[in-house]
C-alpha cells in the first residue's frame, strides 16, 4: 500500500482509488503539471508472477498506441524502486457494470453509450489491437456522458499493429481459453484463434445486457454459461422491450451470431449502424421504447364496454312475427310455448360481440399506424476495399452503378457494380472521376483532376468502356442534359466560375464557387453556390438563365446534391447550424427545408434512382502525423487524437506542434507540444497554434479570431491586440519577439507582415493580393533578413524584413511550389508542391537555380491519402514532419428514405 502523499517517480499520492487482484490504482498529483492522473501498479505479490508483469507491461504499450476519446488516454508508464506503474488520465464517474446494477439503461442512453464503445473498438481495431476481455467491468461512463473502454491486459497485438513485433504477447497460444465467461466470442470458447469479430460478440452481449438488464447468456454455472454461448441464442429483446425498434434488434442479434462470418466485419460498419440509430433517437424514435422494468404498465388492453348497443344484441322473441304472440288459439290445442334462451348463451354472445368490437378497433389502429409509421432505413454497403470513393451515379435502370475511387493509394479509377451485386468491374479508364450517365448509358468523366482546384479534363466514354473523347478543359462538374445529347458544366478560371449550358454558351457567372450541377428533367439546372463560408442552394431556369436561391446560408459542410424523383424536391446533405451531418429536403417552389434523416460520419449524397435508392458515401478523416527525429533512420507515426495536424518543428528537431481541431480536441480545437522522446503530449491551450518561439518558451496561435502568445511552461496567454484577419501559419524571426505571418489588414489585400509581439505592431513586408492558398506558405532565412513567400503568380520571391529594398524572384521555381525551410548555411531553399503524390521536396540553390531532389515523402500505408501537407524540416536537414492526410470512406446505397 502506498500512503498518501507518497511519490511515485513525479507523482504524489492522494488517495486509494481501488484494489483487486492484480493491483491498486490510486489518485495522484502530477507535480509537474499540475493535473490529477490515475496510477495503477503492480502489488509486490504479483510481481513474481511473470505472466501478470507481462500483462501489466502489455496492458501499458496497448493503451498507450491508442489515442481516442472512447479510450482510456495513458500519460506515462515507469518503474519506480521496483514498483511498476501506469499513469492515465483519472475518471469521474462508474463502470457500466456498476451501473447496471441499478437497472437497464434507457434505449436511447444505451444506443448513444454503445456508439461510443464502437467507435473505441474501431479506433483500437484500426491499430491492430483485439481487446479480447469486453465486459461492462471494463467500460466506464463519465460524468460527462463519455464511455471509455479499460484494460487491455490480456489484447492481442495482431501482425498490423504499431509495436513492430518486438513486444511478446502474455498468454496468447492458440487452444488458451482467456476472456471473462458470459462474453466470450464462440470462437475463444472453443480456444481458436480471435480476431476483431470475437470483440464484435462481445460488444453485442454488452448492447443486450444494457438494454434488458439481464446478461445475455447467464447461466446455473460457468460450465452451462459457456455451453448456452456455444449452443443457444438469448431471449427475444422483443420479450423485455415490446416496442423495440426492429433495426435495433437485428443490429444485435447480428453481433450475436455464433458464426463470425455472420457478424458485422468490422467496429467501423458497426459504429456507422449504430450512428444512424442515435440520429433517429434525436427524432424521438428510440426515446418511445419503455423501459422493461415498466414494460408491463406499457400494454394497452382493450377496454371492456360497460354496455353494449341495442343493436348489437336483440332479444330471440323479437324475431317471433307479431300475429303468432297476439292471435287466441282454442283452448283445446295445446299452445306452443316461447323458447327461453339460456343465460349462458345470452353471456357468450355478450363477450363475443364485446372482443369482435376490440378487436376489430384494434386492427385498424394498428393497421393506421402501420400505414402512418416511417419506413425503416436499411444501408447496403457496396465497396469493400481501402481508400476514398470520390463520385457514383445510378445508371439509367436504377441498378447499376458506377462509381470512381481511389484505392489502395492509386489514382482515382472507374468501376461498375450493380444494386444486387457489389462485385465491382474496372471501366479501364485511370486517374478519372464519374460526373453523369445520359440515358444511352454514355458517361461524362473528368480526367486528370487537380487536387488544388478540382478543376480537370472533361471527356465522354461509352459504358461499355473505350477511349475517352476530351471535351472541354478547366471543368469543375457536369451533367447530361434531360435528352442525353448535350452537356451542362462549372467551369473555372480567372478567378470566376461560369455555368456553361450546353458547352460553350454561358447561362451564369460569379466569382463565387459554385459546385455540384444537377438537370432535372423538365431542364432546371440546380447547384451550390458558396461564398464568406456559407453556401447557397439554387435553382437556375433555363430560360431566363437567372438563378433563385431557394435555400439560403447552410454552412460550408453543404456538400452533395440530387433533384428527388419527381422534381418537387432538391436533397442536400449538409451541416445546419453546427448540427451533424444530416440529408435535406428543399422545396423547390416554397424553400421549405425538412430533415430526411441525420446520418453519420462526413456523409455525402451522390444520387437518387427513380424507384427511390439513394446512393451515398460515408467517409472517416484522419491525419496521420509522421516523424522522423535526429539521429533515428525510421518515421514514427505521432498521431494523438482524430485529426493531428502538425503546425510547427522546432530548430533542434525535437519538439512538435500540433493541433486538434476536430472532435478530439473538443469545441474550441486544441494545441499540443511533444518532446519526441516523451510518451504523450501536452495541451498547452485552447485554439490552434502556429509556431514555436526560437526559445522555445512561447507559442504564437490564434484564439478564435485573435492571435495569443501562449507560454509552453506556466504563466498566462495573452492576447495580442491587432487588426485585420490572420491565416493559420507563422513563423518566428531569430530574435524571438517578432513573427511573420500571412493575412488581411483593414481595407488591404492579402500579404505577408510582421507582428512584434511584445509592442504589437504590424508590418507589411510583400505587396498585396500575393497566392496564399497553401498552410504557411512562406519561410524565414536563418538570419532572419529575408522572408521566402509567395508571389500572385504562384512563383516564390524573397521579401526583404528590415530593409528597404525590392523583393527577388527565387530562379528554377515550378508554378506551385511552396517554401517549406531554408537550408542553415541560407543558400537554399527547401521546396515542394502541396497537392503532389507522393510529395517530392526538392532544393533549390539560390544563387544559382539549381534544384536537387531532398526526399520523396511517402506513408507506409497510403490508402486514401490525398495530400501530404504540411511539411516541416530542421535547417540542418536531419528531422522533418509531415501531415498525410487521409480519407476513408464507403459507398452504400440506402432505401427507405423519404
Amino acid at each position: 500500500m502506498l500512503a498518501p502523499d507518497a511519490m511515485l517517480g513525479p507523482y504524489r499520492i492522494v488517495s486509494l482509488l481501488g484494489e483487486g487482484g492484480m493491483g491498486a490504482v490510486y489518485r495522484a498529483k502530477d507535480t509537474r503539471l499540475g493535473r490529477d492522473v490515475a496510477i495503477k501498479i503492480l502489488t509486490a505479490l504479483t510481481l513474481s508472477d511473470q505472466e501478470r508483469v507481462q500483462r501489466f507491461e502489455q496492458e501499458a504499450r496497448a493503451t498507450g498506441m491508442l489515442n481516442h476519446p472512447n479510450l482510456l488516454t495513458i500519460y506515462d508508464v515507469g518503474n519506480e524502486g521496483g514498483t511498476a506503474y501506469i499513469v492515465s488520465e483519472l475518471l469521474e464517474g462508474a463502470t457500466l457494470s456498476e451501473r447496471l446494477a441499478r437497472g437497464p439503461l434507457p434505449p436511447r442512453r444505451a444506443v448513444d453509450a454503445a456508439l461510443q464503445v464502437a467507435n473505441g473498438l474501431a479506433a483500437a481495431h484500426e491499430k491492430g489491437i483485439i481487446h479480447r476481455d469486453l465486459k461492462p467491468d471494463n467500460i466506464f461512463l463519465t460524468r460527462d456522458g463519455r464511455a471509455k473502454i479499460l484494460d487491455f491486459g490480456i489484447a492481442k497485438l495482431s501482425s498490423k499493429s504499431d509495436d513492430g513485433g518486438i513486444f511478446q504477447q502474455a498468454a496468447t497460444e492458440p487452444g488458451m481459453v482467456l476472456g471473462t465467461v458470459g462474453y466470450m466470442s464462440p470462437e475463444q470458447v472453443r480456444g481458436e484463434t480471435v480476431d476483431t469479430r470475437s470483440d464484435i460478440f462481445a460488444f453485442g452481449a454488452i448492447l443486450y445486457e444494457m438494454l434488458t438488464g439481464v446478461r445475455a447468456f447467464k447461466r446455473g454455472s460457468s460450465i452451462e454459461t459457456l455451453s448456452a454461448i456455444l449452443k443457444e441464442d438469448p431471449p427475444d429483446l422483443a420479450d423485455s422491450l415490446p416496442n423495440i425498434p426492429p433495426a435495433l434488434e437485428r443490429l444485435t442479434r447480428r453481433c450475436l451470431e455464433k458464426d463470425r462470418e455472420l457478424r458485422f466485419q468490422s467496429a467501423r460498419d458497426l459504429a456507422f449502424n449504430l450512428e444512424t440509430m442515435s440520429a433517429m433517437s434525436t427524432a424521438g424514435t428510440l426515446s418511445n421504447v419503455p423501459n422493461p422494468a415498466h414494460s408491463a404498465t406499457m400494454r394497452v388492453q382493450p377496454e371492456v364496454p360497460r354496455r353494449t348497443s341495442a343493436t348489437a344484441i336483440r332479444p330471440v322473441t323479437s324475431a317471433i312475427p307479431s300475429t303468432v304472440r297476439t292471435t287466441a288459439r282454442p283452448a283445446t290445442l295445446a299452445q306452443p310455448m316461447p323458447r327461453r334462451v339460456s343465460p349462458i348463451l345470452l353471456t357468450l354472445l355478450f363477450l363475443v360481440a364485446v372482443a369482435g368490437a376490440a378487436w376489430g378497433g384494434w386492427y385498424f389502429a394498428t393497421d393506421r399506424m402501420k400505414s402512418e409509421a416511417p419506413p425503416e432505413v436499411v444501408f447496403h454497403r457496396m465497396t469493400f476495399r481501402r481508400g476514398e470513393v470520390r463520385s457514383a451515379r445510378f445508371g439509367p435502370d436504377g441498378d447499376s452503378i458506377v462509381y470512381s475511387a481511389a484505392w489502395d493509394g492509386n489514382p482515382s479509377e472507374i468501376f461498375v457494380a450493380n444494386r444486387q451485386s457489389p462485385e465491382p468491374r474496372p471501366l479501364g479508364v485511370k486517374d478519372a472521376d464519374i460526373l453523369a450517365i445520359s440515358k444511352s448509358t454514355e458517361l461524362a468523366i473528368l480526367l486528370r483532376r487537380d487536387r488544388l482546384t478540382g478543376l480537370g479534363t472533361l471527356a465522354r466514354v461509352p459504358l461499355a468502356g473505350g477511349t475517352p473523347r476530351e471535351v472541354a478543359e478547366q471543368v469543375l462538374q457536369a451533367d447530361w442534359s434531360p435528352d442525353g445529347t448535350n452537356l451542362t458544366a462549372i467551369v473555372g478560371g480567372n478567378g470566376t466560375f461560369r455555368i456553361e449550358s450546353p458547352l460553350g454558351r454561358v447561362r451564369y457567372e460569379t466569382p463565387h464557387a459554385l459546385r455540384d450541377i444537377r438537370v432535372a428533367s423538365d431542364g432546371r439546372i440546380a447547384f451550390i453556390e458558396t461564398y464568406s463560408g456559407k453556401s447557397d442552394v439554387a435553382v437556375l431556369d433555363p430560360k431566363t438563365a437567372k438563378p433563385v436561391s431557394i435555400a439560403r446560408g447552410w454552412g460550408h459542410g453543404a456538400t452533395g446534391l440530387s433533384w428527388a424523383p419527381g422534381g418537387k424536391e432538391i436533397w442536400i446533405t449538409a451541416t445546419d447550424s453546427g448540427a451533424p451531418p444530416a440529408l435535406y429536403g428543399v422545396n423547390v417552389d416554397t424553400g421549405e427545408t425538412r430533415l430526411i434523416n441525420r446520418l453519420t460520419g462526413s456523409m455525402r449524397l451522390y444520387d437518387i434512382a427513380p424507384a427511390g435508392h439513394v446512393l451515398l458515401s460515408n467517409g472517416m478523416w484522419r491525419a496521420a502525423l509522421e516523424v522522423q527525429a535526429p539521429g533515428e533512420t525510421a518515421e514514427r507515426d505521432l498521431s494523438w487524437l482524430d485529426w493531428s495536424i502538425l503546425a510547427d518543428l522546432s530548430h533542434d528537431g525535437h519538439t512538435i506542434l500540433f493541433n486538434e481541431p476536430r472532435e478530439g480536441g473538443g469545441a474550441a480545437s486544441a494545441m499540443y507540444l511533444r518532446r519526441l522522446d516523451a510518451p504523450t503530449p501536452v495541451r498547452i491551450a485552447d485554439g490552434y497554434g502556429d509556431a514555436i518561439s526560437p526559445d522555445g518558451k512561447y507559442v504564437l496561435g490564434h484564439s478564435g479570431a485573435k492571435l495569443v502568445v501562449v507560454p509552453t511552461g506556466s504563466g498566462e496567454a495573452r492576447e495580442l491586440k491587432t487588426d485585420g484577419a490572420f491565416d493559420l501559419g507563422a513563423a518566428w524571426l531569430p530574435d524571438g519577439r517578432r513573427v511573420v505571418i500571412a493575412g488581411a489588414l483593414p481595407k488591404k489585400g492579402y500579404q505577408l507582415m510582421v507582428i512584434d509581439t511584445l509592442d504589437e505592431s504590424v508590418k507589411p513586408i510583400s505587396p498585396e493580393g500575393i497566392w496564399g492558398d497553401a498552410y504557411r506558405p512562406f519561410a524565414v532565412s536563418p538570419d532572419g533578413h529575408y522572408a521566402a513567400g509567395m508571389t500572385k503568380q504562384q512563383t516564390i520571391a524573397l521579401y526583404p524584413i528590415d530593409a528597404a529594398a525590392e523583393p527577388s524572384i527565387v530562379p528554377a521555381i515550378e508554378p506551385g511550389e511552396i517554401p517549406i525551410a531554408w537550408s542553415a548555411d541560407g543558400a537554399s531553399l527547401f521546396v515542394h508542391r502541396p497537392t503532389a503524390l507522393p510529395a517530392q521536396v526538392t532544393r533549390v540553390t539560390l544563387a544559382t537555380g539549381a534544384r536537387e531532389p531532398w526526399k520523396q515523402f511517402s506513408p507506409t500505408d497510403p490508402a486514401g491519402v490525398y495530400k501530404i501537407a504540411p511539411i516541416c524540416i530542421t535547417p540542418d536537414g536531419t528531422a522533418y514532419a509531415y501531415d498525410a492526410l487521409r480519407m476513408l470512406g464507403d459507398l452504400y446505397v440506402a432505401d427507405g428514405l423519404r
